[in-house]
């Protein structure tokens, strides 16, 4: 019975890839064409930037985060379903990005204990344009698959430009003093973990993962969707 709901509802309402958007079968998040050329992140990856040692351009910057991981490389399908996630409103995305990131933070982390997923926040305005946080759908969908509890932890309380429309060299002073604790959030003593869209150079995650230990956290990881390649200066 079951069986035949879930194939009367894909009809009615047929699943999306998450990358490119065409239909796909029961318990498919991508179709076979985005599956096989999706940029994907394979190990031996840098113990601090989670790129392949080949692409790795951070040159062992200590961040206050731990470690950043990513299943992908912001680029092909990858790089189109984080914008239809981000700029289109196609929220279901989120659950294809969320699979992958869970296999990564598997692999990547393994025995770590999270207490919680914190996402990266976005300010008002942005919610309110957008609709909604996208960090916080990829979060809300990784905890489930972790099964493990997502806090709003942060808010950016301080408009400043995007960092895409910054060059590498003025992001770190792009995002200083633009987020802070959540009220009522109390980090201290946890083990957290950062989720966003995309690390470029880290510069918003190193701001974020500052912000949760001077409110005590005891150590801090890091997750994204996907992670650009750096030509120089990670």
């Amino acid at each position: 019975m079951a069986g035949r709901l879930d194939r009367l509802l894909d009809w009615l309402f047929p699943r999306r890839c998450a990358f490119c958007g065409h239909p796909v079968e029961t318990g498919q998040t991508a179709c076979s064409r985005c599956r096989e050329e999706l940029p994907r992140i394979a190990g031996p990856v840098c113990p601090l930037c989670g790129r392949e040692k080949g692409s790795c351009r951070c040159g062992q910057r200590r961040r206050a985060y731990r470690r950043c991981v990513s299943p992908f490389y912001y680029e092909g399908p990858a790089k189109r379903g984080i914008l239809r996630l981000k700029l289109y409103g196609k929220v279901y995305a989120a659950e294809g990005f969320a699979q992958a990131m869970a296999e990564t933070v598997r692999r990547e982390y393994e025995g770590i204990a999270f207490d919680a997923l914190v996402p990266v926040p976005i300010s008002d305005s942005t919610r309110r344009e957008r609709g909604y946080n996208q960090s916080e759908r990829l979060a809300s969908a990784l905890g489930k698959g972790l099964a493990v509890p997502v806090a709003e932890g942060l808010v950016k309380v301080a408009e400043n430009p995007p960092q895409r429309s910054l060059p590498a060299s003025q992001r770190s002073g792009n995002v200083l003093g633009v987020f802070d604790c959540a009220p009522g959030f109390v980090p201290e003593g946890q083990v957290l973990l950062l989720v966003d869209d995309v690390s470029t150079t880290g510069a918003t995650l190193d701001e974020c993962a500052k912000m949760l230990k001077i409110y005590g956290a005891e150590e801090v990881y890091a997750v994204t969707a996907a992670a650009a390649r750096l030509s120089n200066g990670g």
